[in-house]
């Protein structure tokens, strides 16, 4: 673990505030906060060096005269919608999912500025001697929205629901029962799971808790299914809740929801947040201080820039490299960047085929065929030597400069720098059309006919199609009219369901940012490559559906080794591995930003009772509960 985990970084525009005093709320006479915005070289500086060192936290650093003041609006422009809303067991939950999750519910635990994973809505964790058992211990006095209180017994419910879910469930192999008794809950595992449960109710999809009243009128409810109910048990259950319509216990409270781009997700101030300053309040801190947060959705990235440039949006995100140098060049809006334990942007190969010894075990089967239709028997992805040839023709510098402004580096494994398992030199193919040119004549060989050709999906943002273009020339430079690629643009809801139906050959993605590899495990597990078989879709979180044997022997002792210097060494074997068998093309480090108009107060300094500040920015999201707007007028 990198020391720099304990000191916070400036990485974000120097911002001052030149107040006079800030107004009552009382509707009375009130003078006004003047809010600007500057810049200093060594600020400057200092975000470059952190940026580059993969340290850019997304901290917001501003000096504020006034303290949080309640009321005020504000409209986030966020990236996609999601598929299959919003219980988290079904959800197709991505960056923007996250971030209304964190309005409307809270998390067993947080991850705070050190990467350290520390109890929220839990208030401990204990394991056995041999780490197969953990006991988490759950904050007593706290309630969903509907009024059902969060017990053992309503912890257990969500865990269950995430466990027997198809979508979720392979993330938690190997835990074999879990028990509640008043406000304790038990997971029992079946091998030793060195950090416990931490990584999977964290601040992910399953680790917000949902009402469990809610939850049980929902008809996609693996509970309300056989073998867990009779037929006539299931005949008899009330199915008329809306998934669309989530009941959590967050700061804000769900209003209303209206899928598609251009359409909002509306949560309003919840009065009795156990962090308020209502009656069942536990820490009288008087959060939220927002009466109302709004999510737009906004795909293209210039129809969302233009939208907080024009004040129809008061905050946004991108992941657009290209979109963050502009507004680090312009000082009218708040802006905070973000790589540190962040996610690796790629091309995700699909090679499914053979059998899959280890998940035929997993099900009690004598075997498993990952391709039983031969849908991607005819890809030449399945030849290493093929996706040797492609790797070493990608420019990656040349992405970084043109696509990333300059301002994120290459990539070479799936961990950034300051991560755990990063390596300079991870035996990824470098850029080198020579040794691209060798190769490609193994991989004429390999995959037996010429052109060789592929599919390459991408979501349909027109700078990711014009990014990914860029990429199928550096192939037709090296290639000639020996290489097909065809660039299929696709709408961001619809794009990860192909990705777990298996159904792609290449795919631009981003992913696999935290803070411990033990979190990565179930993206590139063998047990979780599940078939590609569309007549009975199988859901797979190893996407691209590759087996190793030894990285899954890595992920043994990363999961089941407290020795750090162990878990460290195998993460480092895993950076290897995808090196040696080139599963992914890497491409660059993701470079995460937040631009806000000035107005917005706070953007990451949500503190952890008894921990302190949580971790700022991660992977594109951030915490909204502890914003608030100057003199509670979030538009001016």
């Amino acid at each position: 673990m990198s020391p720099r985990w304990t000191k916070l970084l400036v990485i974000a525009l120097a911002l001052s505030l030149f107040a006079a005093a800030c107004g009552s709320n009382d509707g009375g006479d009130e003078e006004t906060t003047e809010v600007t915005t500057g810049q200093t070289e060594e600020d400057q500086q200092q975000l470059e060096t952190d940026r580059e060192a993969g340290e850019a936290t997304g901290e917001d650093e501003r000096d504020v005269e006034t303290g949080p003041v309640h009321g005020g609006k504000v409209v986030y422009g966020i990236e996609a919608d999601s598929a299959n809303p919003w219980a988290h067991y079904a959800v197709s939950c991505a960056i923007s999912c996250l971030l209304i999750y964190r309005a409307i519910t809270d998390p067993l635990f947080l991850t705070d500025v050190n990467g350290d994973i520390q109890p929220y809505l839990a208030e401990s964790l204990e394991s056995n001697d041999d780490f197969t058992q953990w006991t988490v211990t759950v904050r007593d006095g706290v309630s969903f929205h509907d009024g059902t209180p969060l017990d053992g017994a309503a912890v257990k419910y969500n865990i269950d629901t995430c466990r027997f879910s198809a979508l979720t469930g392979p993330a938690f192999l190997g835990l074999e029962d879990v028990t509640a008794d008043g406000q304790t809950v038990t997971l029992t595992y079946s091998a030793p799971e060195a950090t416990g449960p931490r990584s999977l109710l964290r601040e992910r999809t399953c680790g917000h808790m949902f009402s469990p009243a809610w939850m049980a009128t929902l008809a996609n409810n693996p509970l309300n299914l056989p073998p867990f109910v009779t037929e006539e048990e299931a005949a008899e259950l009330d199915l008329s809740g809306d998934p669309a319509a989530p009941v959590g216990l967050g700061a804000f409270v769900h209003e209303s929801y209206t899928p598609g781009n251009g359409n909002s997700f509306i949560a309003t101030r919840n009065p009795d947040y156990w962090r308020g300053d209502g009656p069942n309040s536990l820490t009288d801190e008087g959060l939220p201080y927002l009466d109302e947060i709004e999510f737009v959705v906004a795909v293209d990235i210039q129809g969302r820039s233009n939208g907080l440039r024009a004040g129809q949006f008061d905050i946004i995100h991108t992941a657009n490299a290209d979109e963050i140098k502009k507004y680090e060049e312009d000082g009218e809006f708040v802006l905070l960047q973000a790589n540190d334990f962040g996610e690796t942007s790629y091309i995700m190969l699909n090679v499914g085929a053979g059998e899959n010894p280890t998940l035929a075990f997993v099900r009690g089967l004598d075997s498993l065929t990952m391709d039983p239709g031969d849908l991607n028997s005819a890809s030449p992805l399945l030849q290493v030597s093929c996706r040797r040839a492609l790797a070493h023709a990608i420019d990656r510098q040349r992405l970084a400069d043109e696509r990333g402004a300059g301002i994120v580096t290459p990539a070479n494994g799936p961990f950034p720098p300051g991560s755990i398992g990063h390596l300079e030199d991870s035996g990824y193919p470098d850029f080198d059309l020579d040794a691209a040119a060798t190769e490609w004549e193994t991989c004429k060989a390999d995959h037996g006919s010429t052109p060789i050709s592929f599919t390459f999906n991408t979501t349909n943002d027109a700078f990711n199609v014009e990014t990914n273009e860029l990429v199928a020339s550096m192939w037709r430079d090296a290639f000639g009219d020996e290489i097909e690629v065809s660039i299929a643009p696709i709408e961001q809801g619809q794009y990860i369901g192909l990705a777990l139906a298996g159904a792609f050959q290449a795919q631009a993605w981003r992913n696999h940012g935290g803070v411990d590899p033990a979190e990565q495990w179930f993206w590139w597990s063998s047990a979780t490559a599940s078939p590609i078989d569309p007549s009975v879709p199988e859901l797979a979180l190893n996407f691209g559906r590759f087996q190793d044997p030894e990285m899954d022997a890595q992920f043994t002792i990363i999961r089941q080794n407290p020795d750090p210097a162990a878990r460290q060494a195998a993460a480092e074997e895993v950076n290897r591995l995808f090196g040696q068998n080139v599963w992914n093309f890497w491409t660059t480090w993701t470079l995460w930003g937040v631009a806000a108009n000035p107005r917005i107060q706070d953007l990451t300094d949500l503190e952890i009772p008894g921990f302190g500040p949580t971790i700022p920015v991660l992977g594109g999201r951030h915490h909204l509960t502890q914003m608030w707007c100057t003199d509670g007028d979030c538009q001016g």
